[in-house]
């Protein structure tokens, strides 16, 4: 008997079109389920957000994790009789956020071979290598050559004082030999670098050059570099948490080179600086802030400091308010958010920012 190399067909075997069927059984009833979690998915999201319309969830309490903080440090601010009148664009004060982060300031620890490594560096650019001794900290060296020199640094921190005579130097007060902005910003930086003094985090496209007259011993700003006697240079750092950093000078900071040409010898060179600088640490806490409503009501009663005043009209008119971090000029434990007020001819005002219940009295 020969078997046949064709099975037969049999009825248990699926034909191609009960197959699809299935399979379209199956997609079916897979849309509907995936469907309905789409539906109640919604339904559930749509129930949270009427919710949260009509009985919102309190946010979080700030963490304050740092205790009562210390008072922001404000120069004295001269009294004043000025009023003020909100003339921003939208004619009213902005929602500021309810909080804003605080950061711990960093301490350098002493180190015993900072005056020796100070005196390499100073005597490099023609000081005298054999300081005066004026705190655990603070030394000074001078340069005998004109215009005198004195440095003062502070041997365990970014902090200097750089003064001369040159307010009495004919030949800087012309403005002969005085270099370019661009020139100026170079020799600002490249004297900090030889002291190793220059913070990796400064904002260089904020870095500004001020032309400077001298008229009767008082320094003014000049309109030409043609007018010009000298130049000083500012450094700013770059924005923290996307808020900018503020200083007591206002416009101006508490990083500052000042050049000068050199008469006929066209030689530029550092006459003048006071520069501080200290470095916020990683660790932040989260504070309560006050509203701008509340600031402005602390700005019309006084409590606010004044770092410019530029105009002679005894209306301020506010156009820009926002939230920045104070640098103080000096060493300070925290790095802490101010309230800016910033008016018509050069007007800038700060209050702190911190709720008061936070402050140490």
């Amino acid at each position: 008997l020969h078997c046949s190399q064709n099975l037969p067909y049999t009825q248990d075997m699926p034909t191609l079109s009960v197959v699809k069927v299935e399979f379209t059984t199956v997609a079916k009833w897979l849309g509907i389920i995936i469907a309905v979690f789409i539906g109640l998915f919604l339904i559930v999201k749509t129930l949270i957000f009427i919710k949260e319309a009509i009985s919102p969830t309190p946010p979080k309490p700030p963490e304050a994790k740092f205790g009562k903080l210390p008072e922001v440090l404000f120069p004295q601010s001269p009294k004043n009789n000025l009023t003020y009148k909100v003339d921003t664009i939208t004619g009213d004060l902005p929602n500021l956020p309810d909080r804003s982060k605080v950061y711990k300031m960093v301490h350098p620890e002493p180190n015993l071979l900072a005056v020796q490594r100070a005196s390499e560096k100073v005597a490099s650019l023609g000081f005298s290598p054999k300081p005066e001794q004026i705190s655990d900290i603070f030394y000074r060296w001078k340069r005998e050559e004109a215009p005198f020199q004195i440095l003062t640094l502070n041997v365990n921190q970014a902090q200097l004082n750089l003064s001369s005579s040159f307010i009495q130097d004919k030949d800087i007060l012309s403005g002969q030999g005085l270099p370019g902005k661009d020139d100026a910003i170079s020799i600002a930086t490249g004297f900090l670098q030889s002291l190793e003094l220059y913070p990796n985090d400064i904002d260089e496209q904020k870095t500004l050059a001020k032309l400077i007259r001298v008229e009767n011993g008082s320094l003014l700003d000049a309109s030409s570099i043609s007018s010009a006697s000298i130049i000083s240079v500012y450094f700013f750092s770059k924005d923290k948490d996307n808020m900018p950093i503020v200083y007591p000078q206002g416009k101006r900071s508490s990083m500052n080179i000042t050049i000068s040409g050199r008469g006929s010898e066209s030689t530029p060179q550092i006459i003048d600086g006071r520069f501080f600088y200290q470095k916020p640490t990683g660790q932040s806490s989260v504070y309560g802030i006050k509203t701008a409503a509340e600031a402005f009501d602390e700005l019309k009663k006084g409590g606010a400091y004044i770092a410019s005043l530029g105009g002679i009209s005894r209306e301020v008119l506010i156009k820009n308010v926002y939230l920045a971090y104070y640098v103080e000029g000096q060493e300070q434990d925290f790095l802490m958010p101010v309230i800016v007020f910033e008016g018509n001819d050069g007007f800038v005002a700060y209050v702190s920012a911190v709720k008061d219940e936070m402050i140490r009295n």
